[in-house]
């Protein structure tokens, strides 16, 4: 029997529990806007996982937990290029990494990647019987009782974590010293600890998300454990916003979507890449799993990826800051334009600094193209 339906009206933890009930073999896939994961399945036991998301590639994960820099990342997704190696044997063999702590990292990407599916307030699912990829996967070593009951944990968890910590937008401050003693009795893991040591005073929740490669749950986790105990104070410097966007009270949802495509349809037309995102986005909130919807960005995500690459943002040329860095420091940019813009140093250039970033490759070159056209950089 098929599995198909949506994670409003069938949990993740229920569509894991009659998977493996039934002692299923396939893979389950599953996705929310532009994020696919795939959970494979053995007679009923979780074996492994994938994901599109760029923060959960292998490289990135790994550069998460401080095994990794960005340096040897793109020294080894180089050598890759060339050999065809898998990255996690090309970094045991430059001696990055050991494989017992590979094979263990690995399995915890596996497992990051399942339990954040239990936080998804959106996403169709659907399960292909006894395909499974040909490629050689690390076996998870938990069964699913095990993943549903750390999921829900970290539903609860949230649940709290939203209480005082609501949005992307605070910054979280040092208001303590916080030593190793400490991190210890927190016992906070490598990710966890590589979060603390990115807090600024400046970065927000946001920031630190996209600067550590970790997920939101992970991030806010870590302050709000810290933020509890009065080592960690919360501020917003942002000002108030009203919300993105409100519904238009004369058209249905339907109609609205509609709206926001043909918009975006006309934004693309006229080459004005930034507001065909913006609507598409906002035709992504309101339902980010109708079928016009996920068909309208995948085709324009295409389309803009094509006109960039025709306008000169291509992957040989080496961008370089063009303003001076008091210039730079009184502009606002989003944590994903910060993180790219932080990384050009002159000598990278536009595909080496998309490999090393936890950003979508549309995404990316899109910030490059608009930094470009705002004289914020030049491209050699």
């Amino acid at each position: 029997m098929a599995v198909s339906g949506n994670l409003k009206t069938m949990s993740a933890g229920d569509v894991l529990q009659w998977l493996s009930l039934a002692q299923k073999n396939g893979t389950l896939v599953v996705h929310n806007k532009s994020v696919e994961k795939k959970i494979f399945f053995k007679g009923g036991r979780v074996i492994s996982s994938a994901s599109n998301d760029p923060r959960e590639y292998l490289g990135q994960f790994l550069m998460s937990h401080g095994y990794l820099t960005e340096a040897e990342l793109t020294k080894a997704m180089e050598v890759q290029r060339q050999s065809g190696i898998l990255l996690g044997k090309i970094l045991v063999m430059i001696d990055v990494i050991n494989e017992e702590d590979l094979n263990r990292l690995m399995r915890l990407k596996a497992e990051e990647e399942i339990y954040d599916l239990f936080l998804w307030q959106e996403g169709e699912f659907n399960f292909l019987d006894d395909e499974l990829p040909q490629f050689e996967m690390i076996p998870l070593k938990v069964d699913v009782t095990g993943i549903i009951m750390e999921g829900m944990r970290r539903v609860d968890e949230w649940s709290r974590i939203r209480e005082l910590i609501p949005n992307e937008a605070l910054v979280p401050v040092i208001e303590k010293p916080v030593s190793d003693d400490v991190l210890d009795d927190f016992e906070f893991d490598d990710a966890q600890r590589q979060i603390i040591r990115a807090i600024d005073g400046k970065r927000s929740i946001g920031d630190l998300v996209v600067e550590t490669r970790s997920s939101s749950f992970t991030v806010s986790s870590t302050v709000h454990s810290l933020a509890r105990e009065g080592y960690i104070a919360l501020t917003d410097v942002s000002a108030t916003r009203a919300a993105a966007h409100a519904p238009t009270p004369d058209l249905d949802e339907d109609e609205e979507i509609a709206s926001f495509l043909n918009r975006a349809q006309q934004a693309l037309r006229s080459r004005d890449f930034e507001k065909a995102q913006r609507l598409l986005k906002a035709a992504q909130n309101l339902d980010p799993n109708h079928p016009k919807v996920r068909s309208a960005v995948k085709g324009a995500e295409s389309v803009i990826v094509s006109e960039l690459r025709n306008a000169g943002i291509i992957d040989s040329r080496v961008p370089r800051v063009s303003k001076s860095f008091d210039e730079i420091t009184g502009m606002n940019f989003t944590p994903n334009e910060g993180f790219l813009l932080s990384r050009i140093n002159g000598s990278w250039d536009i595909g080496s600094l998309v490999k090393i970033s936890p950003i979508r490759e549309p995404d990316a070159l899109l910030i490059f193209y608009k930094l470009w056209k705002d004289d914020i950089i030049a491209l050699d």
